[in-house]
């Protein structure tokens, strides 16, 4: 299928990105595609991961290349022995990268997801500022998520390069998790069916490994809001509320949700199977120096209006709000109600007061 021939990292500083230990291996998920100097000659599949068998008590594990060379660093392994997973949906987040902000975006996703039923999320970032960074934490401290950040050091890189994170968050979510929703951050999964989509996923015969979905998008005008202004005028800057012209379906970008331990090689929206009833929501921006920024040259260049469904949505639009105002909507102490002592002994920077 040309796997083979894939090579979106090149020349690549070998790092070890993370580790999990399975029943009955040991998956090591490297951030370079080719290995030089290795002393085998191996199929590697997907290319940035290392499996070998698992060695009961482990738990660090680290690589060399050769006989000679000094071991990398070792990494603890991440537990994913489980006799059911622990998650039923979850959803592996793509990544976070860009300048644009991500907060409000991150917010939104989550809680749509977790009104579709999504009990957990495996976020992951090349770069997210401190203030995008604290809903990301906020969710992790909560128990709705894991986060993992990325360090690629490299002389050739090809577009796909974030290709990395799939096959991180792919095995992240091995066993962990029975169904795993795939799409990035600006893409809302919209179910239409008369029983709940947990329920539509629990109907699937178990040979069943992945169902892919058709797509439209929802075009998108604006940079998103750096901060929050103020929590009265929040809704406004709600992108399922801001933006509503919306294309015709098509398998252009065609997304999926799979069942983890199922899929072998998952190439990031790839799938191979479609179910009615099922589409996604993809807010796409219209700014052609962005990255695939000439997407409505797949399109016909009609729009219609679109809205979430009316009680789906009212629910969102509270949960949003709710968590918005928990993370951000902070008072900050003054300067003047600390004690005089204090802001001798350390001066207002420290102290981070107003």
């Amino acid at each position: 299928m040309g796997f083979g021939v894939s090579r979106n990292i090149l020349r690549a500083e070998v790092r070890l990105l993370s580790a999990f230990v399975y029943t009955n291996r040991i998956s090591i998920i490297t951030t370079s595609q080719n290995i030089d100097n290795s002393s085998f000659d191996t199929i590697v599949a997907p290319m940035t991961v290392i499996t070998c068998p698992r060695r009961y008590g482990a738990e660090y594990v680290s690589i060399n290349m050769t006989v000679t060379e000094s071991l990398h660093e070792p990494i603890p392994l991440i537990n994913r022995i489980f006799y059911e997973p622990i998650h039923e949906l979850s959803v592996c987040v793509g990544p976070l990268y860009g300048n644009e902000s991500k907060w409000l975006e991150v917010v939104e996703y989550v809680e749509h997801y977790k009104l579709l039923g999504a009990s957990f999320f495996y976020f992951s970032f090349f770069n997210l500022n401190e203030y995008d960074r604290k809903i990301v934490d906020y969710y992790v401290k909560m128990g709705y998520a894991e986060s993992s950040s990325y360090v690629t050091e490299f002389r050739e890189l090809g577009w796909m390069f974030h290709m990395i994170q799939t096959q991180e968050c792919h095995h992240r979510s091995m066993y962990h998790s029975r169904w795993v929703i795939n799409v990035d951050i600006d893409e809302r999964l919209v179910y239409t069916g008369k029983s709940t989509f947990l329920n539509y996923l629990r109907s699937m015969p178990p040979e069943i490994g992945e169902l892919s979905f058709l797509t439209n998008r929802v075009k998108k005008t604006e940079q998103m809001p750096k901060q929050m202004n103020n929590i009265t005028s929040l809704e406004s800057d709600m992108l399922f509320l801001k933006y509503n012209q919306t294309t015709e379906m098509n398998w252009y970008n065609l997304k999926g949700v799979i069942r983890p331990e199922l899929v072998f090689v998952l190439f990031y929206h790839w799938s191979f199977r479609q179910e009615e009833k099922i589409h996604v929501i993809h807010y796409r921006n219209v700014d052609e120096q962005a990255l695939n920024g000439n997407w409505l040259d797949n399109y016909n260049g009609t729009f219609k209006t679109t809205r979430l469904e009316t009680v789906f949505e009212k629910k969102l639009i509270e949960e949003v709000r709710k968590k918005v105002k928990y993370v951000y909507d902070q008072r900050f102490v003054q300067c003047n109600e600390l004690p005089r002592k204090l802001l001798i002994i350390f001066n207002k920077r420290v102290l981070d007061c107003r």
